[in-house]
């Protein structure tokens, strides 16, 4: 198999996790960067990712000593193309209760002594999610777990890798949302803001890869690109399948044709998506689309949506 990229978002179950994995895989199998200085960085990143910078060699050291899990807090972007979107795993969490619980962390282990709200109105504390993943869709991560739905995210996880990975549950504090102002966290959510439309985002992203799930059908990673007079185009492709895409168009409800996800994007390839890049679609409408028509992109053989667009100009 290869070898697993976990983006640890700091108070999103991510100790547990990594802690699973260190178990499943086994010590040597696994590399962490967590910064230059921190104790628990790998000694051959410090070396080489925070020596040299040469990337081709740690892929070369991956490769010769089996790493199978890498793991750290660090941006996706750092090892994505290194180790593939699909090989990409992040768990989220409701961000107002990630706030509260990274203060708490900050006071009971790093000596923080300040108040509460001037933590959170911190920039360097606001909208983590999204400055994690920034430059990355959303939609093509390999897997987006929940906290609040741990166990049926591992058991996911598990499935789709083919993994048997156990629960482990460390490092959690304790739910307080409800202890603080109404005001407080109507101010966290409008400063996190970017980060409470990535969690929803998240949320619906996980609820439609169950329900597939329940049926027996594989996840469709997707994107649509742009919507225009004359045509529609983005990029698909199976989460546990090689074989390209099919997408069904549909304008106000009606099937206007079919497209085969199979062009090369190349805007895509600093992420290393599948299919070697061929992921790509493009349907041309044979009459022109109006203003105030919708247009929609479905999974020919699942019926998942792949997102829905209103031609406005």
């Amino acid at each position: 198999m290869s070898p697993i990229f976990f983006v640890h978002i700091p108070k999103t179950a991510g100790t547990s996790f990594r802690k699973a994995c260190e178990a499943y895989f086994g010590v040597r199998h696994v590399a962490y960067d967590y910064s230059k200085s921190s104790p628990e960085t790998s000694p051959f990143i410090k070396n080489v990712i925070y020596g040299d910078g040469d990337f081709l060699e740690f892929s070369e050291y991956m490769k010769e000593n089996e790493v199978k899990f890498l793991c750290g807090h660090v941006s996706a972007t750092k090892y994505l193309h290194l180790m593939g979107v699909a090989n990409t795993i992040v768990f989220v969490r409701d961000p107002v209760q990630r706030v509260i619980s990274e203060y708490h962390h900050f006071v009971t282990h790093k000596g923080y002594d300040k108040d509460f709200r001037t933590f959170y109105t911190t920039s360097n504390y606001i909208n983590r999610f999204s400055r994690w993943l920034k430059d990355v869709p959303l939609t093509a991560i390999g897997f987006i777990g929940l906290t609040e739905e741990y166990e049926n995210s591992l058991h996911l996880i598990n499935h789709f890798y083919n993994l048997n990975i156990h629960s482990l549950e460390l490092n959690r504090g304790p739910e307080e949302k409800n202890e603080i102002s109404k005001e407080m966290i109507e101010e966290i959510e409008s400063l996190n803001e970017e980060d409470v439309r990535l969690y929803n985002n998240a949320k619906n992203l996980l609820n439609v890869r169950s329900e597939l799930f329940k049926k027996d059908y594989s996840f469709v990673h997707s994107e649509i690109q742009h919507v225009k007079q004359a045509e529609v185009a983005g990029w698909a492709w199976y989460s546990t399948a090689e074989q390209s895409v099919e997408v069904q168009v549909t304008v106000n409800g009606e099937i206007v044709g079919m497209s085969v996800a199979k062009d090369l994007r190349p805007g895509l390839l600093r992420i290393s998506p599948p299919r070697k890049g061929y992921v790509g679609f493009k349907f041309k409408f044979s009459n022109p689309l109006r203003k105030g028509d919708v247009v929609e992109c479905w999974v020919a053989q699942t019926g998942q949506s792949l997102g829905q667009h209103t031609f406005t100009s």
